[in-house]
């Protein structure tokens, strides 16, 4: 029979057995309450699905057709040898890669800070050297004993060897175990690997030789092997397989499978169940287009699929693409990426709200990460919750809203639906992010003719919530917001950002000194910042700066100061602190030493000075002034040092704001 007219008839075949992948024929996982939405309108889906293990939202999916970023994560710690095989999942929000070297070592990436940063890495040993020294497979698989970590491959002398590392605690802690498996009787040199749950049981997939298609069925308690079922190479279709793909399509499971001998393509088909007998199709080179491929890795978008496979050879990104369903040929395109150095294995695809991403080895042991990047017209480009956060779309058009549901297990389903997103009228807002000063009120209004109906939130401090126009006065930033109801699938939302320069000045307590006394002004209430300004005033009686939040005075009177403060903004803050001076006492000190100071009233209210005098022990005057700033150096009226001892002084003066009298005597001890 002619080889076009068996692939042809194989195709068609295909087609009867399996339904095409129609979205009305899929089960919906969600749906909507309308199907056309306002732009900047949000929605939220109404969920289906409440057993899920896992799900992962796409409200705006990368353009997986062009061409992806890869950006080269270098050598670093990655202990990858030539010839690695690796493996990516995501657990609940948390990003792993296992792979296995030719040095016979097993090794665990952990991305604590995200799947775009560098990870940890712990090498988790050879496992009495039982770990393949030429690996070519590796999987992982959660049972109710927790994770596994399967690798297959071979050891130096050629003979097969499978292993099994356990994480009962799970992946981010140590591994509680280790199988080596029995596999000499009936594996020879196998490659690639899957590994799923099917009735109860692990079901491990391989390549024997790299030809036949082999399944391999564990105990119940998963130490040892209760079977095993050689496939053979199915239709001829397998010439040393590189890459394996699976997909789950309206509960039909398929293999994708790269062949680096042929440098073909082929699709293995199992129906409803992988234990079901398999028929496969060799789809060919795709034009050529496959050169000695590595690796496969697919994504499903919506209704359509997409796969990516590396050219060892020529170094190139290979995007194949299956519209509507993963049956049939697909068509392919090759891009160059100088990033891709004769790669040897690539990963599985994961999804995280950033993208799609996947890991390249490349045979200078360099890791690559490629992306397909979200679109950024969605509020959110994606999420992992059952029920996501309002969304919102910026630009007009139809978007694909995409569930995957326990993404990686047998369980796997996924459910796409459009959402078409018109214009609304137009309307005019005022500006949308203002600054103004602590107590000021600012209007914000919103103006269009296609609706009387708005909400505003939050109740604070707004002198209503209904309307066009609006008052608010915040005492601190606030996000307002305003639902403009033009259809109930259209209700739009603005928000106008209040941000308020809260500046606090604190000029400290009142109070009450003696006369000639030093206090200290300025309160802990005050904002400090390096680019505010501060001010007291007035300018008198000060004993430090008056640009400074603290600040020393020694009033002479009562006095009031005030402290402004200044934003670069131009907000101000001003705040005012009393220093009351009562005039009670004359104050003189009652001993002095004339090498260090002088003699001399220290009350400054006493502006009005009849005499101030000074007499020895007998009665010879030696200082007089009626001057109040005037003090005694310790010298007589003729300029002579004068003894130690006591000293007599007499004064006769009035107090400034009262105008109270006071005559008073005392003495002084002279210290030399």
């Amino acid at each position: 029979m002619n080889r076009k007219l068996q692939l042809l008839l194989t195709i068609l075949s295909l087609g009867c057995f399996i339904p095409k992948a129609e979205a009305q024929l899929e089960t919906p996982l969600f749906s909507f309450n309308y199907d056309t939405i306002c732009l900047g309108s949000e929605f939220t889906p109404n969920v289906l699905v409440n057993d899920a293990k896992t799900y992962n939202w796409s409200f705006c999916p990368p353009l997986l057709g062009g061409t992806p970023a890869a950006t080269s994560m270098g050598i670093g710690n990655y202990q990858i040898n030539v010839n690695s095989c690796i493996t990516t999942l995501k657990v609940d929000t948390f990003y792993y890669s296992f792979t296995a070297s030719q040095d016979g070592k097993v090794f665990r990436y952990q991305y604590e800070d995200g799947i775009e940063q560098a990870p940890i890495v712990t090498d988790l040993g050879h496992y009495q050297d039982r770990v393949p020294d030429n690996p070519t497979g590796i999987s992982t698989l959660k049972d109710a004993s927790g994770w596994h970590v399967f690798v297959i491959g071979s050891a130096v002398s050629g003979g097969p060897r499978f292993v099994r590392i356990d994480f009962a605690n799970g992946l981010n802690y140590a591994p509680t175990g280790f199988v080596a498996y029995n596999t000499t009787a009936f594996l020879t040199q196998p490659r690639e690997l899957f590994t799923v749950i099917e009735n109860d049981s692990i079901r491990a997939f391989t390549f024997n030789n790299g030809n036949a298609l082999s399944r391999i069925d564990l105990k119940a308690n998963i130490d040892s092997i209760q079977g095993f079922t050689n496939f053979g190479n199915i239709s001829n279709a397998f010439s040393g397989v590189s890459g394996l793909a699976n997909m789950t399509e309206l509960g039909n499971h398929h293999f994708i499978v790269t062949n680096e001998t042929t440098s073909k393509l082929s699709q293995v088909t199992f129906g409803n169940s992988y234990l079901n007998v398999p028929f496969a199709v060799d789809m060919g080179s795709l034009s050529g287009k496959l050169k000695v491929p590595t690796g496969i890795a697919i994504v499903k978008n919506c209704n359509d699929y997409y796969g990516y496979v590396t050219n060892k050879n020529t170094g190139e990104w290979v995007s194949l693409y299956w519209p509507a369903s993963i049956a049939g040929v697909p068509t392919a395109s090759v891009a160059t990426m100088n990033t891709l150095l004769l790669p040897t294995s690539l990963s599985n695809a994961v999804r995280d709200s950033n993208g799609v991403y996947m890991h390249v080895i490349n045979s200078d042991n360099t890791l690559l990460r490629v992306k397909y990047g979200n679109c950024t017209n969605a509020s959110i480009s994606g999420s992992d919750k059952r029920v996501p956060n309002p969304v919102k779309y910026n630009r007009t058009g139809t978007y694909s809203v995409f569930l995957t549901v326990d993404e990686g297990l047998a369980t796997e389903r996924h459910f796409c639906k459009p959402i078409y997103v018109k214009d609304h009228p137009s309307y005019n807002l005022t500006v949308q992010d203002t600054l103004i000063c602590s107590g000021d009120t600012i209007n914000m209004h919103v103006l269009t003719f296609g609706t009387d109906s708005f909400v505003w939130s939050p109740n604070y401090n707004i002198d209503t919530l209904a309307g066009r126009f609006v008052r608010v006065w915040p005492q601190y930033s606030t996000l307002y917001t305003v639902a403009i109801d033009y259809a109930p699938n259209c209700i739009v939302k603005e928000t106008f950002n209040v941000r308020v320069d809260n500046i606090k000045s604190d000029a400290g307590e009142d109070r009450v000194i003696t006369d000639g006394s030093i206090t200290q002004i300025g309160g802990p209430q005050t904002t400090v910042r390096p680019t505010y300004t501060y001010k007291w005033t007035p300018n008198v009686f000060f004993e430090s700066t008056l640009n400074e939040p603290i600040a020393r005075v020694k009033p002479a009177q009562n006095m009031t100061y005030y402290l402004t403060v200044t934003a670069p903004s131009g907000c101000t803050a001003i705040d005012s602190v009393k220093i009351g001076v009562p005039c009670e006492d004359i104050r003189l000190p009652n001993a002095f030493a004339p090498k260090d100071n002088s003699f001399g009233l220290l009350n400054l209210q006493l502006t009005q000075v009849n005499y101030f005098r000074i007499f020895d022990r007998w009665g010879r005057e030696v200082f007089s002034t009626t001057n109040p700033n005037v003090k005694w150096t310790g010298r007589d009226m003729q300029g002579v040092e004068c003894m130690m001892g006591v000293y007599v002084w007499e004064i006769d003066a009035y107090c400034k704001d009262t105008n109270q009298r006071f005559r008073k005597s005392g003495n002084v001890t002279l210290i030399r």
